[in-house]
């Protein structure tokens, strides 16, 4: 298999992490990077050994990529994301979907019409710890999944496009569906209500998002439940996250690089700190999928929920209500 040529949109952190990784594969190279901001798709175009670099994303086709990497902010996704489907282009992008159901919508419809692979950046479905994690819970090891809990606190600058309503589509969509909503959903199965509150209470601008802290409880088909907290704010210095799963004859605590199981009354340790990143693990398949054609972790077809679900979200916390997530998709 010939190395494939990866056009990247955006020049920033993740832009640069998804690049390496694609690299690593030994199976790509960077033919391209694009930023509104020339001199950082320079210094990224550097990085990545790449000589092309441009300030339009539309010059990205110039290179006859095989496939775009998106890694911008979601008001410009969204753009992009249409231009390079409607240019037959395969698609990976870094994080949700779109910003919105139904740009997320324009985005499958697009993708199934020209027949193009196209996955969400959701990269946990591609980590041997939330594999293994997924394995326990499916298979019943540790009995029927009761609860599973997370917490994730960020501190991204209230100037920074996460913290705008308008160019991110709010904090559940950029945030929770991240953190850890796409991965629990993918273990558990198929959610069926939302119940949600929030409040804006460090950054109270009209203009950013409005869920700027956010609980959640999400149920699923099979009576399991998920408590989600996100939040924008976080002391300096505390941890970010923390995820735990209770079953009805064990449970799982996530830690950074490892995994600890409890069962029996005794708990044992499953680390992964020596696995290759699973930003590698994703891009190598993401690789053979527009080699093969075939599938991927995070298609379209499934991604179109995380929206759905932080939509139902923003709603149940404006309205105080539980949202039916059947009656509402």
């Amino acid at each position: 298999m010939r190395k494939k040529r990866i056009a990247i949109a955006g020049a920033g952190n993740m832009a640069r992490t998804r690049g390496h990784a694609f690299l690593a594969t030994g199976k790509a190279e960077i033919c391209a990077v694009a930023s509104q901001h020339v001199d950082t798709a320079r210094s990224c175009a550097a990085e990545l050994n790449c000589e092309f670099y441009s300030d339009d994303f539309r010059s990205l086709s110039e290179k006859q990529p095989d496939a775009i990497l998106i890694e911008t902010p979601h008001y410009v996704q969204d753009k992009i994301s249409v231009w390079a489907l409607e240019e037959n282009l395969d698609l990976l992008i870094g994080g949700s979907l779109a910003s919105c159901v139904r740009n997320g919508n324009r985005v499958l419809e697009l993708a199934r019409e020209r027949g193009k692979i196209v996955e969400a950046g959701y990269q946990r479905r591609y980590d041997p710890a939330w594999i293994e994690i997924r394995q326990l819970i499916q298979r019943k090891v540790l009995g029927k999944p009761i609860i599973v809990t997370s917490m994730a606190f960020w501190d991204p600058s209230p100037n920074s496009w996460y913290y705008s309503q308008q160019y991110s589509g709010g904090m559940p969509v950029t945030h929770l569906s991240y953190c850890y909503l796409n991965s629990i959903r993918w273990i558990l199965g198929i959610p069926e209500t939302v119940a949600a509150m929030a409040n804006r209470k460090a950054q109270t601008d009209p203009e950013l998002v409005l869920e700027e802290t956010c609980s959640a409880c999400i149920s699923f088909e099979d009576g399991a439940l998920y408590s989600a907290v996100g939040s924008y704010t976080k002391p300096n210095k505390m941890s970010n996250a923390d995820t735990r799963f209770v079953c009805s004859d064990g449970g799982i605590q996530v830690h950074e690089n490892s995994i600890t199981v409890f069962r029996q009354g005794e708990k044992k340790e499953y680390f992964f700190k020596d696995k290759p990143s699973p930003f590698v693990y994703q891009a190598e398949a993401f690789l053979q999928a527009i080699e093969s054609r075939e599938g991927v972790q995070n298609p379209p077809e499934d991604a179109i929920l995380d929206l759905k679900i932080a939509a139902a979200i923003s709603l149940s916390a404006q309205k105080n209500q539980t949202v039916h997530l059947h009656d509402n998709c």
